[in-house]
């Protein structure tokens, strides 16, 4: 049972009152174990982005802030006689600005107030270089402008899969040994192999990540070690992405989990990057995850024979922050007091907007923000005395938030784009341009789509997907219409980690010449002060990016009987609606926050439309058609009594067969002539829905809306 589900009023000592219960009930993990044991509880949290000051909403609730979270993490070590406090990963990059713009220290200087016992590093530690890296974990002058020095962790940082080329050696010690409650615990630190690509290549200069197979010698390697100096606890702090679907927990850390021996002394794996939830058993080893930003916490138990060093019993709870009756913990605002006081401008409005600005669906077609940042980007000054670039290029996953609507701070911009990338103004041909845009569409390795659409300015063009690749991209201009020469050379705009071959676009490392330039977000700030002179920031979709596949042109679609899921079902209704009102990512166990219909289910969760299943949404299964009208029902926001409903159905052969939950919607759908027809006397509740039956029933249900 995930406390996620059932706290979110009360203290911390509420939480583990009911979490007591429900274990002494045999809902979650087993009875105690022997007295003898000594019961250790690590307490931890991943993915927290230096976001100390940003509030999330979870379940129409607000979680998450560094105050907050604080008061749940000191209150949870409070409760337990021995207790360790650790991160796991991308603990700063990509930060909020509160954080960012004195390169994180307010970030680790939390940490260290904190007293955190151990972390690890995540992909994002790397974003600015193993030299700024080193100087926020040892102290030193950060490489980055030298205005900032960092005081450094005052506690220890693992990694057991990054080697500097020069020494052969572990770029920081690979393990650590921690006792507790006269108990050894060794943790070995472990980042995401995925690294290199997720970083611009400069910034992982000098380093080289291990192979899959190295990583597991490596860790039976130290776990070794360990077992030598008599630790027989062994957890592995891996920034590797793992979920929890129902009941069966995937991803690399999962992965390493099943290469390790049999026999292996690891007990757990706290897992990281993908900001999911992970909370399950494989080969026998524990696999953890707290979703991101500081909205949960991890909270394992382990009980540990003191005479064997042995694991006895280990469980885990993932608990979410929720702000509703916790007090902010006043170190932790002190802290963001002091960011705050030494940036005034994050406070102050630079425009408004409508709240119309955003990068809904940006990765598979022209969004308005996205038009936006690279209209910015094409104005840039890159001190050459030349004039505005032909053309420039933002990747969408860049894109990290939404404009607000009412007032915009520059604290909003930099959520926006929080990387502090530098923009690079390259000279490329028209032929590369084309092989640019072809680059967007790539290929998982299970064969499914990887589309990362980028944002343009000072182009359009048309692509057919009913085309290959090669050939997708059937019209290419200027804005005005002037075609543009595959022979002829031009100028375009990117930032660093494109220009480095980010993202799988590589032909922009093949680019004529390259000139280094401003920060984005400097370029973004600018350009909203220059244009809109603090009044209202607009912008719209085009049609500068023309996407035509069989699905759009509706009269020629082929007829399928192929039943649509649950995600793709309010993807389409999310999308006809045009929902465009929240930020955050969707709170469902089994929804990844990077999954392609995470936003929609997030607006739907946001509308009242959909609740999920014990904290799952179950994304992949097919929608049946009760399911279908449950979710359309609350569209139609009107009622019918259980009588009326009743009455309804009996018209219906199979109207006994609908599920009790679904009676009343589908009563209120057949009222309303969008279930059911004259000549039709078959509900068929239980039967899935191809993707045109679900359209036609959405169209209806947004029109009876409407009338």
């Amino acid at each position: 049972m995930s406390w996620k589900q059932n706290v979110g009023k009360s203290t911390i000592r509420m939480a583990a009152a009911v979490l007591l219960f429900s274990q002494l009930l045999g809902a979650t993990g087993s009875v105690s174990a022997a007295s003898k044991d000594v019961e250790v509880h690590l307490i931890g949290i991943n993915d927290l982005h230096g976001q100390l000051d940003t509030t999330s909403i979870v379940n129409e609730k607000k979680v998450g802030t560094a105050p907050i979270l604080a008061t749940y993490l000191k209150e949870a070590r409070a409760e337990y006689e021995h207790s360790l406090l650790f991160h796991n990963g991308d603990a700063v990059g990509a930060s909020a600005p509160i954080s960012s713009l004195d390169r994180d220290e307010p970030t680790m200087e939390w940490m260290n107030m904190m007293g955190f016992d151990v972390a690890s590093l995540g992909n994002h530690e790397f974003d600015q270089g193993i030299a700024a890296l080193k100087a926020q974990i040892f102290g030193g002058l950060d490489p980055k402008e030298g205005k900032v020095t960092h005081a450094g962790a005052k506690f220890d940082y693992v990694n057991a899969n990054v080697i500097e080329i020069s020494t052969g050696r572990t770029l920081l010690k690979p393990y650590v040994i921690k006792e507790v409650g006269g108990v050894k615990i060794g943790f070995i630190g472990l980042v995401t192999k995925a690294t290199p690509s997720k970083v611009s290549p400069s910034a992982t200069a000098g380093v080289r990540f291990l192979s899959s197979e190295e990583e597991v010698e490596a860790v039976n390697k130290y776990a070794k070690e360990l077992q030598a100096q008599g630790v027989e606890t062994i957890i592995i702090l891996a920034h590797d992405p793992a979920t929890t679907k129902d009941g069966v927990t995937t991803g690399e850390a999962a992965d390493l989990a099943k290469a390790l021996p049999a026999d292996s002394p690891v007990d757990v794996i706290v897992a990281g990057d993908n900001h999911g939830y992970a909370n399950g058993e494989v080969n026998g080893i524990l696999i953890v995850q707290a979703y991101s930003y500081g909205t949960a916490f991890e909270d394992i138990k382990l009980m540990i024979d003191p005479a064997t060093g042995d694991v006895t019993e280990k469980s885990a709870t993932v608990i979410t922050t929720f702000q509703e009756g916790v007090k902010e913990d006043p170190e932790s605002l002190a802290i963001i007091k002091k960011s705050l006081d030494k940036h005034p401008e994050l406070t102050k409005p630079v425009g408004t907007t409508d709240g119309s600005v955003t990068r809904t669906d940006a990765y598979n077609n022209e969004a308005p923000l996205g038009n936006l940042i690279a209209d910015a980007m094409r104005q840039a000054d890159f001190g050459d005395h030349g004039s505005a670039a032909d053309f420039a290029f933002m990747n969408p996953g860049g894109i990290r938030a939404d404009l607000p609507q009412g007032d915009v701070t520059f604290a909003d911009l930099a959520k926006i784009q929080p990387f502090g990338n530098t923009l690079v103004k390259l000279e490329l041909t028209g032929e590369q341009i084309q092989t640019l845009l072809e680059q967007q569409w790539g290929t998982n390795a299970d064969g499914t789509p990887n589309t990362k659409t980028l944002q343009i300015s000072g182009l359009k063009y048309t692509a057919d997907f009913n085309k290959p690749v090669a050939e997708r991209v059937t019209s290419l201009s200027f804005e005005d219409g002037t075609p543009i020469d595959p022979a002829k050379t031009y100028t375009a705009v990117v930032n660093n980690f494109m220009a480095a071959g980010g993202d799988n676009y590589k032909v922009l490392v093949e680019a004529k010449s390259s000139l280094a330039g401003p920060i984005d977000l400097d370029v973004f700030y600018q350009y909203i002060v220059d244009t809109y002179k603090g009044g209202s920031i607009e912008a719209n979709i085009e049609g500068r990016i023309t996407n035509l596949a069989a699905s759009t042109e509706r009269t020629d679609a082929p007829v399928t009987t192929e039943f649509i899921s649950r995600a793709e079902f309010v993807s389409a209704l999310v999308d006809m609606l045009k929902l465009n009102e929240v930020a955050t990512a969707p709170t469902f166990k089994d929804v990844a926050a990077d999954a392609t219909y995470a936003d929609a289910i997030a607006e739907a969760t946001h509308a009242g439309f959909i609740r999920g299943y014990g904290g799952n949404f179950n994304p992949d299964h097919a929608i049946t058609r009760e399911e279908a009208a449950t979710i359309l029902a609350k569209l139609l926001n009107n009622q019918a009594s259980d009588k009326n409903a009743a009455t309804i159905l009996a018209d219906f052969e199979d109207g006994k067969t609908v599920s009790k939950y679904a009676v009343e919607s589908m009563a209120i759908l057949v009222n309303k002539g969008i279930f059911g027809t004259a000549d039709s006397k078959l509900l068929q509740p239980k039967q899935g829905l191809s993707s045109n039956e679900a359209i036609a029933l959405i169209e209806k249900a947004v029109a009876a809306k409407a009338s």
